[in-house]
């Protein structure tokens, strides 16, 4: 059974209640690479048979995907992104970002992106589309949004047990480890709120303290946090994002506005408003090399070893 609980309303958390979850993320992937066929999908992403089969049905279900015969009158069908899944895009696209700048490709992730039309490799750049400023964790604040509320939610139980070990076992978590586990996500979230101890994480989230703990050691195991003590006797440890942390904020606003336009009936929970124009954040992908906007039908992946200027 899936368990329920009272929480703030947040498009994160209802988006990360969709596609937080490992198998769904590489799902998607493949999806924007052009794979529909059932087994093209299970060769991509490396999923079992039923694994498989629950997580398309949950993402057809919730009108991410959508089956299209691969013939007219043909008994086979394929699997294609609805207008809803083709809006993830942002979000997909700065996943592979994070991992190609920081050296955390996923075993089948891209390890080049390039922009065709300037040709060039190229990383994407966040930017507000009403002043071209850049957008980064610094650059924004937070306002109530009319969506504000509180409601009850149901835990999925898709996210996969974090492996267990010591820190070397923990280090070698991809960009897919870090960005598509639910509970991860949800901890990053809450360093863009102010919250740094380890209680005051466990009353926002409703989180066990198991879970939280294990997140917390897989974060700074890899960088994303650093522990600051606070307190001598006995020692106590705040938690503060690393700038490989801050640096995933782009694809965690690109997954909130998602949220926003697709999950949020009554409005915005939060609003994030740019600093440097004082308007609500209406962001866009732009090409770290000719600064053209960046679509799914203008970016590619290459091989090779080719990287952006820095």
């Amino acid at each position: 059974m899936h368990r329920t609980r009272k929480v703030a309303i947040s498009s994160v958390t209802r988006a990360l209640n969709l596609v937080g979850d490992r198998w769904n993320q590489l799902i998607l992937q493949e999806a924007f690479r052009g794979a529909g066929g059932f087994e093209d999908l299970r060769t991509g992403t490396g999923a079992t048979r039923n694994t498989l089969s629950m997580r398309l049905r949950g993402l057809v279900a919730n009108g991410v995907l959508e089956q299209r015969a691969l013939r007219e009158g043909g008994a086979r069908k394929a699997y294609h992104l609805t207008d809803k899944g083709e809006d993830l895009f942002n979000w997909i696209l700065l996943v592979w970002s994070w991992g190609i700048r920081w050296q955390s490709v996923s075993s089948n992730g891209p390890t080049v992106l390039a922009h065709t039309t300037c040709g060039k490799a190229m990383l994407p750049v966040m930017v507000c589309a009403h002043c071209h400023g850049r957008v980064s964790v610094h650059s924004c604040r937070y306002e109530t949004g009319e969506g504000a509320g509180d409601e009850e939610v149901r835990i999925p139980r898709l996210h996969r047990r974090r492996r267990t070990g010591g820190d070397e076992t923990l280090r070698d978590l991809d960009v897919v480890d870090m960005t598509a586990d639910r509970w991860t996500g949800m901890v990053v979230s809450t360093q863009y709120f102010g919250l740094h101890k380890f209680d005051e994480m466990l009353q926002h989230l409703d989180i066990a303290s198991n879970i939280l703990a294990d997140r917390l050691k897989a974060l700074v195991a890899n960088g994303i946090f650093e522990r600051r003590l606070y307190a001598m006797s006995p020692p106590r440890y705040d938690y503060w994002m690393t700038t490989k942390g801050k640096d995933l904020y782009p694809q965690a606003l690109a997954l909130l506005q998602w949220g926003d336009k697709w999950l949020a009936p009554d409005g915005p929970p939060v609003c994030v408003i740019h600093r440097q124009c004082e308007k609500p954040v209406e962001a866009r992908l732009v090409c770290s090399e000719c600064d053209g906007e960046l679509h799914h039908d203008n970016v590619v992946e290459k091989r090779g070893k080719e990287r952006p200027k820095p």
